[in-house]
């Protein structure tokens, strides 16, 4: 399999490090797929607890994410989590299965500047922190448009937070979204295409800095036969000019829209999906008990069918070394000259 993995490791072992091999085993499935929900929502999690989230404490926002953890860890490979509510809380309180994989957003919420969305890491937490803690993946949320003229601060986050990550041996998944301008109209035809290129350019970019895999918009349509098969061909092309591997994000739409989405995307060479709110949204708003039971079931239901869609059509990520291969990018001395 031709699979790039970063690597600071000196040339005795090239294209290969072992450190974020290990993390990356841990957050797929054993055959190879990103099967990953994402509960990382700070203020938007509490909102679905309650229509005023002033109302939702700290210990109502950690308990309900614990639950909603414990009842659908079975269908998924990895956790997205986010360190205020739920990373440190969901170790210690053993409510994550070993074979499942964790991975920690670095961002804050919200950003610098209302059109500008310049990145805000989390004030407190890093890098090191992330690996630290035990959790196998670091994911970044990354506005990026190259025609603003945040362009270049966004690409200097991005190049500093791919050397840290190198430095660690932690794998950094980057999430690139392409977002509207004041003087842009969304409901435009020529904007929607923009968008949808821009999805393309922005997994490109991020590839050239060498990030470890990309969690990406779904560029395109499908509430149509012509939009899904323009939609397969942008994965298509996203796909061709990225050595990484990408899974397709949810963007809180639709489930029905979302399975679609996956399968799209799937056939257009992604290796899986990392979700969220399409997933589990009915199974966190809903208070009667006798409908959450009901409602936790169908999130679970949701993501048997994705596993199912995704193993059926998407990409396999089992970068392996084996016989001679393995003798010679890894000789037996190898650990004296590595250096992440």
């Amino acid at each position: 399999m031709n699979v790039r993995l970063k690597s600071h490791i000196n040339s005795r072992a090239p294209g290969i490090d072992p450190g974020k091999m290990r993390s990356f085993q841990r957050v797929v499935s054993h055959d190879g797929f990103f099967l990953i929900c994402a509960l990382d929502h700070l203020s938007d999690f509490q909102e679905l607890l309650d229509p005023d989230p002033k109302t939702v404490d700290y210990a109502r926002t950690v308990d309900s994410k614990l639950d909603l953890i414990r009842a659908i860890a079975s269908e998924v490979s990895a956790f997205l989590l986010d360190p205020r509510f739920a990373l440190a809380q969901v170790i210690a309180a053993r409510g994550l299965p070993a074979s499942v994989g964790l991975m920690s957003s670095i961002e804050d919420e919200g950003y610098y500047g209302s059109a500008s969305r310049m990145t805000k890491l989390r004030a407190g937490w890093g890098t090191r922190k992330i690996k630290l803690i035990g959790a196998d993946v670091c994911k970044l949320l990354w506005f990026f448009r190259p025609d603003n003229s945040t362009a270049d601060f966004q690409r200097g986050v991005l190049k500093r937070l791919v050397a840290e990550c190198a430095a660690l041996s932690l794998p950094l998944v980057v999430e690139p979204i392409w977002y509207q301008l004041p003087d842009e109209d969304p409901s435009k035809p020529a904007w929607k295409a923009r968008r949808i290129e821009g999805i393309i350019e922005s997994a490109h970019e991020a590839n050239r800095f060498g990030v470890d895999m990309l969690k990406v918009e779904f560029p395109g349509d499908v509430s149509s036969d012509e939009g899904q098969g323009e939609a397969l061909d942008a994965c298509k092309r996203l796909h061709a000019g990225i050595d990484v591997p990408w899974v397709i994000l949810s963007a809180g739409v639709s489930y029905d829209s979302f399975k679609k989405q996956v399968e799209i995307s799937c056939k257009g060479g992604a290796s899986g999906y990392l979700a969220g709110r399409s997933i589990w949204r009915d199974a966190v708003s809903t208070h009667d008990p006798n409908t959450k039971v009901s409602a936790i079931a169908e999130a679970v239901a949701r993501l048997a069918e994705l596993n199912a869609i995704t193993r059926t059509h998407g990409r396999p990520y089992l970068p392996t070394l084996n016989g001679t291969a393995l003798h010679e990018t890894l000789p037996e001395f190898w650990y004296e000259g590595w250096h992440p």
